[in-house]
């Protein structure tokens, strides 16, 4: 058996939007710093802004957009193309897509994958089980990786509508060479569906305490700030944030709750905003640049996550090495970065009331805030560094080169 040296290792990142999402461009400069040749698919080829990282290649795939004509045009380009690269396996895929069942869906199949024919990397990897499955016949390719990050293993299954996620989770971990589990709670779940435990790995995320750091010198203006930061969707709970924010108002602390990011639950949030008459006190700022939030961070108190379900927030992450004690929801693997008592509080979900005596605690008692944020920082660079993450899926992926 041949092993392939990190500094020459080539990895194809599938499935993935331009730009990318933070986490995701975190991890793809950490493996190109460390020498890995990364290859990044991407539905869009990138703006005039980008700047070409060394040891990191675009492939531009473009979308299954336009007209009917204009898409079997195309995919006929793409079969021309891919043949001549390799016509035993432009021909594999081909009958693969003409066992999905209906035309159409055999001709977008084929759209989708006819890119990578005849091409060969070292590791294959997927960083969401969704995409492992829309691409299932790559991961005959070559060794393959996929990453279980919480949604698509503790809540999608569960969904009527999502059978073909649910029934494909385990075909994608019996082909996977390895799968990488955001927390243990996350492998626990990938688990039920499948996952043989001896070929999974546990990367908590991550963050750079260098960039995520406490404000030089902050001046108490008597508010109390609250910050909540991600995608507005359902399962991020904020009517229960905003709940436990009305309960904090009723009791006199002067609270300012600021909620960064967007998402299709906006125009219910804006609602449950004004229903419960939080108007002076909730600052909704949509997304905002990654050096603002680093801002907003610095000028608060303390981090709030009411999520209803997780994997690890890396919100959250952020919110600790800026020196915040968190109250959290006890969901996914929460528990697994925050202690309770200890760098915040862990909290039921769905529950306002002991959210809400949690923020109290940390208001009233300025000390125990000052020491839960110390302990959160220290407990970042001890158990969630960048550069230790980097070095760990420089190992996942070279073991199965």
């Amino acid at each position: 058996m041949t092993t392939t040296s990190f500094s020459t290792l080539r990895v194809l990142f599938i499935g993935v939007k331009w730009p990318p999402e933070t986490f995701l461009a975190r991890l793809m400069r950490g493996l190109a710093e460390r020498g890995v040749h990364v290859t990044l698919t991407a539905p869009n080829p990138p703006d005039v802004r980008w700047q070409p990282i060394p040891n990191v290649e675009i492939l531009v795939t473009h979308s299954w957009s336009g007209s009917a004509v204009a898409r079997f045009a195309r995919t006929g380009g793409r079969l021309a193309t891919a043949s001549a690269r390799s016509l035993m396996e432009t021909r594999h895929l081909a009958n693969v897509a003409r066992e999905q069942g209906a035309a159409s869906r055999t001709i977008e199949n084929l759209y989708r994958w006819l890119p990578f024919a005849g091409r060969s990397w070292d590791v294959i990897y997927f960083p969401w089980n969704a995409t492992a499955i829309t691409y299932l016949p790559l991961m005959d390719k070559g060794p393959s990786v996929i990453s279980c990050r919480g949604t698509q293993v503790n809540v999608s299954p569960h969904n009527p509508q999502r059978a073909e996620l649910r029934e494909g989770l385990g075909i994608t971990f019996r082909k996977a060479a390895a799968v990488h589990c955001v927390s243990e709670a996350i492998q626990d779940e990938a688990i039920k569906y499948g996952l043989d435990k001896a070929k999974s790995v546990v990367i908590r995320p991550a963050v750079d305490p260098d960039v995520f750091r406490p404000a030089a010198k902050r001046e108490s203006d008597g508010v109390f700030r609250v910050i909540s930061t991600g995608d507005v969707i359902w399962r991020k709970g904020y009517e229960y944030a905003l709940a436990a924010v009305r309960r904090l108002v009723d009791e006199g602390v002067p609270v300012r709750y600021d909620i960064i990011g967007n998402g299709v639950e906006t125009q219910r949030l804006l609602y449950t905003i004004r229903d419960l008459r939080l108007e002076n006190h909730v600052c909704r700022h949509g997304r905002l640049a990654p050096l603002d939030v680093l801002d907003r961070l610095q000028q608060a108190d303390a981090f709030l996550l009411s999520s209803l379900s997780e994997g690890i927030s890396n919100a959250v992450l952020e919110g600790m090495a800026c020196g915040l004690p968190v109250v959290t929801t006890r969901v996914g693997g929460m528990a697994e970065a925050v202690t309770d008592g200890i760098e915040g509080f862990l909290v039921p979900a769905r529950d306002e009331v002991a959210m809400a005596e949690a923020l109290s605690a940390l208001w009233h008692r300025p000390q125990l805030r000052e020491r839960m944020g110390v302990a959160g920082r220290e407990r970042i660079a001890r158990d969630f560094r960048l550069s230790d993450q980097a070095d760990a899926f420089v190992r996942l992926f070279g073991s199965v080169a």
